[in-house]
Parts: C-alpha cells; structure tokens; sequence
C-alpha cells in the first residue's frame, strides 16, 4: 500500500520549509531511509529519509514550493501502483530526520561503467568536500553501488585530512552578502533578491521583537584573572587535549552557574504560564555566510572547560558547513552571541524565542582602571543581556548579570 511522506516537526520554531531539491525521481526505486529530498529552513538543510522501500509515485511539492510542517510531499509505493489509491500516512520521526546529516548536493562524478550510478546526498557531499574519485572506488552496497562506508574507508586509506580540499563553507543558500570592493561595472545601485533564508530570519527577529518587552543592560567584567588563566594553561591543554581553549567555554560554564541562582532569566513565557527549566541547553550564535544560526550545547551544565570546547568546535564547524540537524538547533534555554570576535564593543542582541534572555559578549580591551585607589591596567569586556521585561524586571537582571561576573573574574569558582 502506498504511503506519504510528511514534513516532519524539525523543532520548536521551524514551521516550515522550502523544497530544494529532489533527490529521486518519479519511477525510481527508493530504500527506507534513504534520503529522498532536501529541504532548507531558516534553521538548517534537512535530508528526509523515505519510510519504506518502493517507487516514488508522485512528487507533491516541486523544487521552491514552501511547506508548512504536516504538509504531504511525496508518494511511496509499489512499482506499477497509483499514487492516487489508497495511501496510508505516515511523517518522518523527528528523530529520524535528525540523524540524517543535512547535505549539499554536489555534481555526480562520472560512474565506474556506463550506466548512471546514483550515490546518497551523504556519498556526494564527501566525495565533493575530500575531492574522491568516485572511479576508484569499489561499492559495496546493493548492485554495487558506492556507500558512505566506502568513501570513509577510501579516505582513511589514502590518508587524505579534511583541511586538504574541504571548504570554509559549502552553504546551499546563496550568500547575500554584499561586495566590499565598491560597485558592480560601476552601477550606483544593485538590487540583490533576498534569498529565502533570509527572509525567514527577518520575520523570526521582528517577532521576537513584537512579542518580548526588550531591554537590555550594560555592565563590565575584568577578565585579567581569566586571560593571565588562560595563557598559563592553554598550551598544556593543547598539548594533552588536542583541542585549543578560548575565553567561550568560561563564559557558558559562569552562564550555568549563575542561570541556577537565578532560574527566571532560564525559562520561557507562555500566555498563561511561567515555564521554569531545571536543565542548561546553552545556544551560542555562529556567523556563517547564509545567516547566523545558534546551535545548542545540551547539558551544558554538567560539562568541564574543555568537554564545552569541543562540543563548541564541533557545532561551529558543522554550522559553517551546514551539516546541522534539527536536534542541534532545538530546545535552547539561554543564548549567548559573541559580537566581541569583530572588535565590538556592545551590543543589544534580539532574545531567541521562546527564551527570555539573551547574553552579549565583547571584545576585551586593556584600559586603565581603579583598584585600591590605584590607576592600573586591567583586561575589561563589556556584557550587554537582552531580556525580557514581561517576565524578569531590572533588578533581577542586573544581579544576574553581576552574580555571572562575579564567576569571570574569579575563574577558580567557574572551575569548581
């Protein structure tokens, strides 16, 4: 019996998204499981998987078409069958979309024989980002046909690293961004169409503007103790962990302990209820061509300084290549956006809905300050926190603010 493919729920803000590319044709054989489209949100690209071996009968929503979550797509079924019979519905689980890594579709390399070889978005986007000749490999899946396994085992072999051939960015959505080298064969004006994405973060900023009471407030941390930590540890740490620490770790690690004495600035707001959240999803905002995006550390809570780090490398690199899933993305509890990485000195960042704060970090400066009636100089950033004045007034913020301060500038505390 035939089946429908449905979108799937992709987290608590993604409500729709937009077709952007079928990956099997009408008539073609289709595994469970294997990616059958690609669809991009103002999130992440998502690959669907098929929920059950056929043909696929009927496309229901060609290339560009939005769809909303719950909007039938696709037909499954049996060779020969009508897609038009009865069907039996089915959506994707979010957790399978989840494990389904989102792709780029990359230009098919030329196959071992004559005949077309269909590889999996997954095999595309490694034989495209390590530069694999897809002639040399020897498929082992079905018919012969190449896997993701076989690319991996090829790339091991050979020994090529991921610096090598991988890009900076291979984003699906067109980047938007303006020319910095003056104007295009002279023109005094370029009109540029706003892609997709684009617009949906747009509609997601003014909402969170039309439904939080914004206001944010300012205060500055001396990071002296913090920096003078870090340069005595962070070649050790390197040395044993792999893995380079910046000031980012420390800053969610104080976010954590503060956000326990200070539950309201960690819930969300409904209509009628104040939603209290005992568990630390931290959300930090990576900058990448097609849009900034908040990836989130689960748990962030119950990890250590260097265990933070790694998770924060390994969702920036994966943002930056848009190999997210929606379960990277969902379910933050408080954000943090560091503006200081371009030099700025504040901010007053919009709050990521349905959370009620937001923190702003900056960039550190050596400025003469006051101590013990001394002017001396110290490492000093400046913190701006967005919150949400319909549920946290102003003095509960700025003892928030302080109390995360306080855990800066005596890192030792941060570390307990």
């Amino acid at each position: 019996m035939a089946t429908v493919l449905k979108v799937p729920q992709m987290g608590e803000s993604v409500v729709e998204g937009t077709i952007n590319k079928w990956f099997v044709e009408v008539g073609q054989p289709i595994k469970k499981d294997e990616p059958i489209v690609e669809l991009l949100t103002d999130k992440v690209n998502v690959s669907l998987p098929a929920d059950a071996d056929g043909v696929l009968l009927e496309i229901l929503a060609p290339v560009g078409t939005i769809v909303p979550v719950g909007k039938d797509i696709a037909v499954i079924g049996a060779p020969g069958e009508k897609a038009a019979a009865s069907v039996t519905t089915t959506a994707a689980p979010a957790a399978t979309v989840a494990k389904a890594a989102p792709v780029i579709a990359a230009p098919v390399p030329a196959p071992v024989s004559g005949e077309p070889q269909r590889l999996s978005p997954a095999v595309r986007r490694l034989i495209k980002e390590y530069g694999v000749d897809v002639t040399r490999l020897q498929g082992t899946g079905a018919g012969g046909r190449v896997t993701q396994k076989d690319v991996e085992d090829y790339i091991a072999r050979m020994g090529k690293p991921a610096s090598a051939t991988a890009p900076t960015s291979t984003s699906a959505t067109p980047s938007y961004r303006p020319s910095v080298t003056g104007f295009d064969s002279g023109r005094r004006v370029e009109e540029i169409p706003i892609p997709r994405i684009r617009k949906l973060i747009s509609e997601h900023m003014v909402r969170s503007k039309q439904t939080s009471a914004h206001v944010t407030t300012f205060d500055e941390c001396d990071f002296t103790r913090l920096v003078e930590f870090r340069q005595q540890h962070v070649d050790r740490i390197e040395k044993e962990q792999g893995i380079r620490i910046t000031y980012m770790p420390f800053l969610i690690a104080a976010a954590c302990k503060a956000l326990k004495e200070f539950p309201y600035v960690n819930a969300s707001l409904t209509e009628d209820k104040i939603i209290l959240k005992h568990y630390y999803n931290i959300g930090v905002a990576v900058a990448r061509d097609a849009g900034l995006i908040v990836p989130v550390i689960k748990n962030a809570d119950s990890k250590g300084v260097v265990e933070l780090m790694r998770d924060l490398k390994d969702l920036g690199d994966r943002a930056r290549t848009d190999r997210l899933t929606p379960a990277d993305i969902e379910d933050g509890t408080f954000s943090i956006t560091n503006a200081g990485v371009y030099g700025a000195l504040n901010s007053t960042p919009i709050i990521s809905q349905p959370q009620v704060a937001i923190l702003g970090v900056h960039t550190i400066q050596k400025r003469p300050v006051v101590r013990d009636g001394q002017i001396v100089i110290r490492d000093m950033m400046n913190l701006g926190m967005s919150f949400d004045h319909r549920l946290i007034d102003g003095q509960y913020a700025v003892q928030f603010l302080r109390r995360l301060i306080t855990y800066l500038e005596f890192p030792e505390l941060t570390l307990l």
